[in-house]
Protein backbone atom coordinates (compact mmCIF):
# COMPACT_ATOMS: atom_id res chain seq x y z
CA UNK A 1 0.00 0.00 0.00
CA UNK A 2 2.67 2.35 0.55
CA UNK A 3 4.13 1.59 -2.65
CA UNK A 4 0.97 2.66 -4.76
CA UNK A 5 0.41 5.92 -2.39
CA UNK A 6 4.16 7.16 -3.25
CA UNK A 7 3.71 6.24 -6.80
CA UNK A 8 -0.07 8.05 -6.93
CA UNK A 9 1.91 11.06 -5.28
CA UNK A 10 4.72 10.49 -8.26
CA UNK A 11 1.71 10.62 -10.86
CA UNK A 12 0.25 13.37 -9.50
CA UNK A 13 3.28 15.29 -9.53
CA UNK A 14 3.86 14.58 -13.14
CA UNK A 15 0.04 15.57 -13.97
CA UNK A 16 0.90 19.00 -12.14
CA UNK A 17 3.82 19.57 -13.42
CA UNK A 18 2.50 19.09 -17.34
CA UNK A 19 -0.47 21.59 -16.23
CA UNK A 20 2.23 24.06 -15.08
CA UNK A 21 3.95 23.94 -18.07
CA UNK A 22 1.44 23.96 -20.39
CA UNK A 23 -0.50 27.04 -18.37
CA UNK A 24 3.36 28.77 -18.44
CA UNK A 25 3.67 28.14 -22.51
CA UNK A 26 0.05 29.20 -23.06
CA UNK A 27 0.67 32.44 -21.19
CA UNK A 28 4.29 32.90 -22.90
CA UNK A 29 2.29 32.76 -26.41
CA UNK A 30 -0.22 35.02 -25.31
CA UNK A 31 1.81 37.43 -24.77
CA UNK A 32 3.87 37.40 -27.90
CA UNK A 33 0.65 37.10 -29.47
CA UNK A 34 -0.55 40.23 -27.69
CA UNK A 35 2.89 42.47 -28.28
CA UNK A 36 2.80 41.73 -31.76
CA UNK A 37 -1.38 42.15 -32.09
CA UNK A 38 -0.02 46.25 -30.61
CA UNK A 39 2.70 46.67 -32.24
CA UNK A 40 0.10 45.75 -35.36
CA UNK A 41 -2.07 47.97 -34.01
CA UNK A 42 0.15 50.87 -33.59
CA UNK A 43 2.34 50.04 -37.17
CA UNK A 44 -1.27 50.33 -38.63
CA UNK A 45 -2.06 53.82 -36.86
CA UNK A 46 1.64 55.24 -37.95
CA UNK A 47 0.59 54.54 -41.21
CA UNK A 48 -2.80 56.31 -41.55
CA UNK A 49 -1.81 59.19 -39.55
CA UNK A 50 1.04 59.98 -41.28
CA UNK A 51 -0.76 59.57 -44.43
CA UNK A 52 -3.47 61.72 -43.70
CA UNK A 53 -1.17 64.52 -42.70
CA UNK A 54 1.17 64.22 -45.59
CA UNK A 55 -1.87 64.36 -47.71
CA UNK A 56 -3.24 66.88 -46.04
CA UNK A 57 0.37 68.63 -46.35
CA UNK A 58 0.17 68.47 -50.35
CA UNK A 59 -3.32 69.52 -50.46
CA UNK A 60 -2.51 73.06 -48.94
CA UNK A 61 0.27 73.49 -50.77
CA UNK A 62 -1.59 72.23 -53.76
CA UNK A 63 -4.19 74.95 -53.74
CA UNK A 64 -1.59 77.61 -52.88
CA UNK A 65 0.07 76.67 -56.54
CA UNK A 66 -3.50 76.41 -58.01
CA UNK A 67 -4.32 79.96 -57.30
CA UNK A 68 -0.18 81.16 -57.70
CA UNK A 69 -0.55 80.11 -61.30
CA UNK A 70 -3.76 81.74 -62.18
CA UNK A 71 -1.65 85.52 -61.94
CA UNK A 72 -3.63 88.45 -61.52
CA UNK A 73 -6.85 86.94 -61.33
CA UNK A 74 -6.35 84.44 -58.36
CA UNK A 75 -4.11 86.89 -56.42
CA UNK A 76 -7.58 87.19 -53.59
CA UNK A 77 -7.59 83.66 -53.32
CA UNK A 78 -3.52 82.93 -53.63
CA UNK A 79 -3.30 85.66 -50.26
CA UNK A 80 -6.25 83.17 -48.36
CA UNK A 81 -4.05 80.11 -49.55
CA UNK A 82 -0.90 81.71 -48.49
CA UNK A 83 -3.00 82.67 -45.03
CA UNK A 84 -4.23 79.23 -44.61
CA UNK A 85 -0.74 77.56 -45.53
CA UNK A 86 0.95 79.93 -42.66
CA UNK A 87 -1.91 79.29 -40.36
CA UNK A 88 -2.63 77.20 -37.31
CA UNK A 89 -3.89 74.15 -38.98
CA UNK A 90 -1.21 73.64 -41.76
CA UNK A 91 2.06 74.06 -38.56
CA UNK A 92 -0.33 71.22 -36.90
CA UNK A 93 -0.14 69.21 -39.76
CA UNK A 94 3.32 69.96 -39.86
CA UNK A 95 4.09 69.05 -36.65
CA UNK A 96 1.92 65.56 -36.74
CA UNK A 97 4.01 64.63 -39.44
CA UNK A 98 7.28 65.31 -37.47
CA UNK A 99 5.93 63.31 -34.39
CA UNK A 100 4.56 60.18 -36.85
CA UNK A 101 8.24 60.49 -38.10
CA UNK A 102 9.12 60.40 -34.47
CA UNK A 103 7.19 57.12 -33.50
CA UNK A 104 8.46 55.33 -35.98
CA UNK A 105 11.79 55.02 -34.55
CA UNK A 106 10.20 52.69 -32.40
CA UNK A 107 8.84 50.40 -35.22
CA UNK A 108 11.19 50.21 -37.98
CA UNK A 109 14.58 49.37 -38.12
CA UNK A 110 17.59 51.85 -38.19
CA UNK A 111 17.54 51.95 -42.15
CA UNK A 112 13.64 52.39 -43.07
CA UNK A 113 13.46 54.88 -40.29
CA UNK A 114 16.53 56.76 -41.88
CA UNK A 115 14.69 56.53 -45.68
CA UNK A 116 11.51 57.51 -43.79
CA UNK A 117 13.12 60.98 -42.41
CA UNK A 118 14.98 61.66 -45.74
CA UNK A 119 12.17 61.02 -47.88
CA UNK A 120 9.71 62.56 -45.37
CA UNK A 121 12.11 65.53 -45.49
CA UNK A 122 12.23 65.53 -49.28
CA UNK A 123 8.62 66.31 -49.21
CA UNK A 124 8.00 68.71 -46.28
CA UNK A 125 10.83 70.63 -46.88
CA UNK A 126 10.48 70.95 -50.32
CA UNK A 127 7.15 72.32 -50.73
CA UNK A 128 7.93 74.34 -47.44
CA UNK A 129 11.04 76.25 -49.32
CA UNK A 130 8.94 76.13 -52.55
CA UNK A 131 6.43 78.15 -51.14
CA UNK A 132 8.58 80.67 -49.23
CA UNK A 133 10.15 81.20 -52.20
CA UNK A 134 7.69 81.58 -54.88
CA UNK A 135 5.28 83.65 -52.38
CA UNK A 136 7.08 86.64 -53.16
CA UNK A 137 8.40 86.89 -56.18
CA UNK A 138 6.69 84.02 -58.14
CA UNK A 139 5.23 84.22 -61.76
CA UNK A 140 2.30 82.42 -63.10
CA UNK A 141 4.98 80.16 -64.74
CA UNK A 142 6.61 79.38 -61.57
CA UNK A 143 3.36 78.45 -59.74
CA UNK A 144 2.59 76.23 -62.78
CA UNK A 145 5.99 74.68 -61.86
CA UNK A 146 5.00 73.99 -58.81
CA UNK A 147 1.97 73.03 -59.76
CA UNK A 148 3.34 70.40 -61.98
CA UNK A 149 5.24 68.71 -60.06
CA UNK A 150 3.38 68.24 -56.73
CA UNK A 151 0.99 66.79 -59.01
CA UNK A 152 3.53 64.39 -60.29
CA UNK A 153 6.75 64.07 -58.78
CA UNK A 154 5.87 64.75 -55.12
CA UNK A 155 2.24 62.83 -55.46
CA UNK A 156 4.85 59.94 -56.42
CA UNK A 157 6.94 60.70 -54.07
CA UNK A 158 4.35 60.89 -51.12
CA UNK A 159 2.66 57.32 -52.44
CA UNK A 160 5.81 55.63 -52.30
CA UNK A 161 6.89 56.90 -49.16
CA UNK A 162 3.90 55.74 -47.98
CA UNK A 163 4.18 52.29 -49.78
CA UNK A 164 7.71 52.21 -48.59
CA UNK A 165 6.68 52.59 -44.93
CA UNK A 166 3.71 50.03 -45.11
CA UNK A 167 6.32 47.15 -46.56
CA UNK A 168 8.78 48.11 -43.55
CA UNK A 169 6.19 47.46 -41.23
CA UNK A 170 4.99 44.32 -42.93
CA UNK A 171 1.56 45.24 -42.84
CA UNK A 172 0.37 45.29 -45.74
CA UNK A 173 -0.63 43.32 -48.49
CA UNK A 174 -3.91 40.86 -49.21
CA UNK A 175 -5.91 39.47 -46.13
CA UNK A 176 -5.44 35.31 -45.80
Amino acid sequence: MTLRLATFNVENLFERDNALNTTTCERGLKGRLDRRSEQFRSSVALVDTLAGSLWAYWKLALRVAYYGRQGQRGSKDLNLALRRWDGDDAWQIGCEIQIQVSRSKRLLPPPAQQKLDKAQQDVVDYLDHEIDRLRDAGTPDDWKKLYASLMTEKRMAIDSLLTSVTADLKIGGTPR
